[in-house]
């Protein structure tokens, strides 16, 4: 997970919490919401989490429905001219220097820790001029709380209410002009401590600290700073009310009113017996019930809840993932979250489905290339064997190959080069007879012509079924691909482009800038395949501008940067082409939707006959 990753999931957290907190204060005990802080902390610090069908980010990840359209005949040229990549890809881009928003987020870390660094240090100083505390009361109070951690009582005139700090050698600190011989008041005072730290807040109030410190450029986590401190003492002065009985409510309150805070500056690893946020505290104490089976289960639930919903991330589509295939001519296997089937001819050859893998001679199959084109691929069996399905004449299979990895990599990459490059040399010139009405092909740039009637051509070259991307669709797509993308980071992968490789930043950027580049192309018009006749493993694209016909007609198409379509034509002439394209430029370029060279190149097109 990257640092933005983990500030959104956290700050995400954050907002639950906090509408949790207003909803069940009064409900829940108070322990229950340092411990969801604590969850938001873990969600924050930690780069890491554990996927979930239950993720809200597992319910994001839900795309919209698809629009599936055929392809038209006319397009076909274009189709066979567009490029092929299985994706992802990584394509190369030059080094880049350190990121500027890199930088400024550490100078922002430090700026935040020197100032509590800072604060830390003032605040140690004066706990080092302060004086132990030797009387009866003092040494009566420590022989009745123990504790691994030598606790020690010391007394200073530079603080006015009494505070903890130190987390291996715990220290509280009393007001010099603490009255000893009122014990009535004391004991809610040092136990109010003494839960402090018992319960390690300092622990947790470093954790907070360096959360704002990574997080700095997050409002929601300066909020939960704030939030969860004073969830602290809440939860405190709960644990106080529960020792000594819901009688003592008023007494420990009537002391809370007493004690007065009157800090000198910032003083972030302390925890106070103060007036901090007095009249929340007040309230909150006399509030104070007794603990039910009801509450400990609703404090579960509420725990638990979040812990799976927010806490989780989305769980991988292992329909997607688990098991792929390229299909080729004779190949039946197609992806799905269950190994396929193997057909009756690779059956027959002696290959096998037990389980969730192929299997071939007792070992599972992590890889087969076939001579047909077919590839099939089991990342789950990733230590298995890889095979090649070679072919005779009549497309028979003949022998079951056993390769190495390199080998397999190796043909899927030259399957791939080949089929880019059929797709990039292909190209088909048509024009009409006038003496015979018929339609003449050309399948080799020219050179020769044969007449095919609309059926023969649709016999020898089915169009396909394909399902385009939409700018919107594709945008939506996009936004979630990024934070999955991210989600991969460090994990291992391999793509028939790339072979076996580690997921970094620098290919997560890679992939992620190759996928906007798509995103522009689809807004300036370019097409761009969801899936051909089902498949979705080789992307398919063409650019209606460039489709050409050898007839005399004039025709044009426009996308607007508002990303509306328009068509223009046929027309006979220049003329006319111009008479109707003209005001619809000069008024697009007012309304600020095209560009004045775009509207200049466009009508210079048709300036003259």
């Amino acid at each position: 997970m990257s640092l933005l990753q983990m500030s959104l999931a956290g700050g995400v957290m954050i907002l639950v919490i906090t509408v949790i907190h207003a909803l069940a204060m009064d409900h829940v005990p108070k322990r229950t919401f340092p411990v969801l802080w604590g969850i938001a902390l873990f969600r924050l610090l930690i780069p890491l989490s554990l996927p979930s069908a239950l993720s809200i980010y597992s319910l994001l990840k839900r795309t919209p429905a698809p629009v599936t359209a055929n392809i038209p005949a006319a397009a076909v040229s274009a189709v066979l001219a567009g490029q092929a990549a299985a994706l992802p890809q990584s394509v190369s881009v030059s080094e880049a220097a350190l990121p500027v928003g890199s930088i400024i987020w550490a100078v922002g870390t430090a700026l935040c820790t020197v100032t509590f660094a800072m604060a830390y240090r003032n605040c140690y100083r004066e706990f080092q001029m302060s004086l132990p505390v030797e009387n009866d009361a003092s040494r009566r109070w420590l022989q009745a709380h123990p504790l691994r951690r030598t606790i020690t009582l010391r007394q200073t005139d530079r603080i006015s209410s009494p505070l903890t700090f130190g987390l291996l050698h715990p220290v509280i600190l009393m007001p010099k002009e603490t009255d000893w011989d009122d014990e009535a008041s004391l004991q809610f005072v040092l136990e109010h401590e003494f839960v402090h730290i018992r319960r390690l807040d300092t622990a947790a109030k470093l954790l907070l600290i360096t959360a704002v410190c990574v997080h700095w450029f997050n409002p929601a986590v300066w909020a939960m700073y704030a939030l969860a401190n004073r969830d602290i003492e809440l939860s405190c002065d709960e644990a106080v009310i529960r020792r000594f009985g819901h009688d003592a409510r008023a007494s420990y309150a009537r002391v809370l009113i007493r004690m007065e805070e009157v800090q000198s500056g910032l003083m972030p690893l302390c925890n106070h017996f103060s007036k901090n946020v007095i009249e929340e505290r007040i309230t909150a104490i006399m509030k104070t019930k007794k603990i039910t089976v009801i509450s400990l289960l609703l404090a579960a639930v509420l725990v638990a809840g979040t812990v799976t919903v927010f806490a989780t991330s989305a769980k991988e589509d292992t329909a997607n993932t688990a098991h792929g295939s390229i299909s080729g001519r004779n190949t039946e296997a197609v992806e799905s979250g269950e190994p396929p089937k193997p057909s009756a001819e690779y059956l027959a050859a002696g290959i096998s489905l037990q389980k969730d893998h192929w299997y071939y001679q007792k070992s599972p199959i992590a890889g087969i290339y076939d001579d047909n084109g077919g590839i099939y691929t089991d990342d789950s069996a990733a230590n298995g064997i890889y095979l090649n399905v070679r072919r005779g004449s009549g497309d028979k299979l003949t022998e079951l190959a056993a390769i190495t990895k390199k080998q397999f990599v190796e043909l899927v990459d030259r399957r791939m080069n080949s089929v880019e490059t059929e797709a990039e040399d292909g190209s088909l010139m048509s024009y009409v007879n006038p003496d015979d009405g018929r339609t003449y092909y050309s399948f080799d740039d020219g050179k020769t012509f044969e007449p095919l009637m609309d059926a023969e051509f649709e016999a020898r070259f089915p169009t396909p079924d394909v399902e385009w991307w939409t700018y919107d669709e594709y945008k939506a797509w996009l936004d979630k691909e990024k934070v999955q993308l991210q989600s991969l980071l460090g994990e291992s992968a391999w793509t028939s482009g790339s072979g076996s490789f580690v997921w970094t930043q620098e290919k997560i950027d890679e992939t992620i800038a190759m996928y906007e580049d798509i995103l522009a192309d689809i807004k300036n018009g370019v097409m761009y395949s969801k899936s051909v006749d089902g498949q979705d493993q080789l992307m398919m694209s063409y650019n209606p501008a460039d489709i050409g016909t050898s007839t005399d007609t004039k025709e044009l198409y426009v996308k607007l940067d508002n990303g509306e379509e328009h068509t223009f034509g046929p027309y006979e002439t220049n003329a006319e082409m111009l008479a109707a394209v003209k005001p619809f430029c000069t008024e697009q370029v007012k309304l600020g939707n095209m560009k004045q060279s775009e509207a200049d190149e466009i009508l210079s097109r048709y300036a003259a006959e």
